[in-house]
């Protein structure tokens, strides 16, 4: 059973008022801080704070010390002001919390991510194709009155070289007036394409041929080789490509009824933006064993 007029050794609360401050500060939880102390005393005084009373100090905003949105006072420089809230009839032996702590009101807002400087090169043979942020956005805690002049969180410049392959990259935001991001990084998505040679077979047009050079003894078609990335491959068709060869660019034997041309006569062209190095793959002739001079017996 409690005695209560014996002297017991026991922690009880105390709430710190942060008072004064100035017109432009607004703190979180209107300014009080929670301590911790050790007092003793008699029963019948100590069972009054458990239940009822209220240890209350005031500290003039003055007396912390700011960093940011925090406010920072040693506890143990309250000792006079709790000694003498206690009275006579309680004695202090100690305080429990080491620092006193208040915020100042912090507030949040979304704000997009600003994209700094990119230089990106890939590996021969491959094609940078897109590049794109997640998250885009990001939600910053400032303090409240310089919230609304945050209007982006920025990513540091990026250098990357030597890219083969789809890469992510992963950054942290340069410092700025928010005190927290979140979330903390953003990914950098680059989407890297290869390069990858396809052959397509494609209709010869002759132009200004006379009209008695037999046709049929040409070759009808070639084989068209070029290049495209990959991720572009199904958007090419063989419609793309044209084959020519005029009439004007060869030798004709009227007496020997042959036709030479060159392999380099030939006209290549495409429609399609998607590929590159387009070339004529080998024409055999059926009349001669030269790669660059073709015969044609017609």
């Amino acid at each position: 059973m409690l005695t209560l007029n014996r002297v017991y050794e026991t922690d009880i609360s105390v709430t710190v008022l942060v008072t004064d401050l100035p017109t432009d500060v607004a703190l979180e939880n209107g300014g009080s801080i929670p301590a911790e102390i050790v007092v003793s005393g008699e029963g019948t005084e100590l069972i009054g704070y458990h239940f009822n009373d209220a240890l209350t100090v005031s500290v003039d905003y003055s007396a912390f010390s700011r960093s940011g949105e925090r406010l920072v006072m040693p506890a143990n420089a309250l000792r006079t002001q709790i000694v003498e809230q206690l009275g006579s009839t309680l004695s202090l032996k100690g305080i429990l919390t080491d620092s006193l702590v208040a915020y100042v009101q912090r507030e949040s807002a979304v704000v997009p991510v600003k994209k700094g400087n990119l230089e990106l090169r890939t590996a021969p043979g491959y094609e940078l194709m897109a590049v794109r942020y997640e998250p885009e956005e990001v939600r910053v805690t400032a303090l409240i009155d310089e919230v609304a002049d945050i209007k982006d969180v920025a990513t540091p410049s990026l250098y990357c070289d030597g890219l083969a392959g789809d890469t992510i990259l992963e950054l942290t935001f340069l410092p700025g007036k928010y005190i927290d991001v979140s979330p903390e990084k953003v990914q950098v998505h680059v989407d890297v394409a290869q390069y990858v040679s396809r052959v397509v077979t494609v209709p010869v047009e002759y132009v200004k041929f006379p009209s008695e050079i037999n046709l049929d003894f040409l070759p009808r078609d070639v084989d068209v080789m070029y290049e495209v990335l990959d991720a572009n491959e199904e958007k090419v068709r063989p419609s793309d490509f044209s084959v020519q060869l005029r009439f004007e660019d060869c030798s004709y034997s009227v007496m020997l009824r042959v036709v030479q041309v060159l392999e380099d006569k030939f006209t290549v062209s495409t429609t399609s933006p998607f590929v590159r190095n387009v070339s004529l793959k080998d024409i055999q002739s059926p009349d001669t064993l030269n790669s660059n001079l073709l015969d044609f017996a017609l």
